[in-house]
């Protein structure tokens, strides 16, 4: 088993905003003529503390959208969100969670950018978590990938990964740090328990005073 932190999330959980704007945008354009859309870079919907939630076949909830803020754009079909949340949670009992301060996707739906302080936190089980923090992170869903070119940190209990410049394949299971890439190896603070030290044999000894046939002052064991 090893303990090296995880590059590679699920991108389903990030997918799940891509497929809140398709539906946003079918809602809209089918009660609006195209002529209503050119030439405006103006929000047609905006929506406050929204969640959203996709559940998997067994109909238990695997993903879960949240964010403060959502604008959706009318003339490109692009979408803005002020502080994104999203959380998914697979069969094996893997939970990702990732938050941001903005969040943007594009049109096409083929590009996800999340940006101020992004953090990512994979946990499984009782583990400890993997955390990914970095201040900008492009997703890719259809191509299955995620970059950032900025300065990043990965952490779990006992590694920490630092560098500037990150690119995630997740189908190929690949990562590669550009530039001036640090690892640190921190070691555990578990400690066998020590076993109480045994506590001391006492001897009491009794004194003789001067009996018949014995020097006064000798000992006997008791």
């Amino acid at each position: 088993m090893s303990d090296r932190p995880g590059l590679w999330f699920p991108l389903v959980l990030l997918a799940a905003l891509a497929g809140l704007t398709t539906w946003l945008d079918f809602e809209v354009r089918s009660a609006m003529t195209e002529a209503a859309l050119r030439d405006r870079h103006d929000p047609d919907t905006i929506l406050y503390n929204f969640t959203t939630r996709q559940t998997g076949r067994s109909g238990a909830v695997e993903t879960t959208v949240q964010a403060r803020t959502m604008r959706r754009f009318m003339d490109d079909g692009s979408s803005e969100f002020d502080q994104p949340k999203v959380e998914h949670r697979d069969a094996k009992g893997v939970v990702m969670d990732i938050r941001a301060d903005h969040g943007h996707a594009s049109g096409d739906q083929k590009t996800l950018e999340f940006d101020g302080r992004v953090t990512l936190h994979q946990t499984t089980g009782g583990k400890a978590p993997v955390v990914l923090e970095t201040s900008y992170l492009k997703v890719l869903p259809q191509q299955n990938q995620a970059s950032t070119d900025r300065p990043f940190r990965i952490s779990n209990a006992g590694t920490l990964v630092t560098g500037v410049g990150l690119d995630s394949d997740f189908t190929k299971q690949t990562s590669r740090i550009r530039s001036k890439v640090k690892v640190t190896f921190r070691p555990s603070h578990q400690h066998a328990a020590q076993a109480p030290a045994p506590a001391p044999r006492r001897t009491d000894r009794r004194v003789d005073r001067g009996r018949p046939g014995q020097p006064a002052g000798s000992s006997r064991a008791r």
